[in-house]
């Protein structure tokens, strides 16, 4: 259960890491619309966001999971 707990933290901490990449404002945009918000995204591209975020969750939470296997640190002595 802990690794769960630890994974769907790290994948939030991550997609709040790479959302704001790619992003393209109304603004800079050519068919701007007034009244909207200058800031919102033409595209927000999320089914792309959050694959991209599961990738790079899984690698890093491999990574931690590998070196949990073959103590290479002990979490459990860190918690406790």
């Amino acid at each position: 259960m802990g690794g769960v707990i630890i994974y769907v933290n790290l994948w939030m901490v991550i997609l709040f890491m790479v959302l704001p990449f790619g992003i393209k404002n109304q603004v800079d945009s050519a068919n701007y619309q007034k009244g909207t918000d200058p800031g919102a995204p033409v595209e927000s591209k999320m089914k792309k966001k959050i694959l991209i975020t599961t990738l790079i969750t899984t690698v890093i939470f491999s990574l931690i999971f590998a070196a949990d296997k073959l103590d290479l640190f002990n979490i459990r002595k860190l918690l406790f």
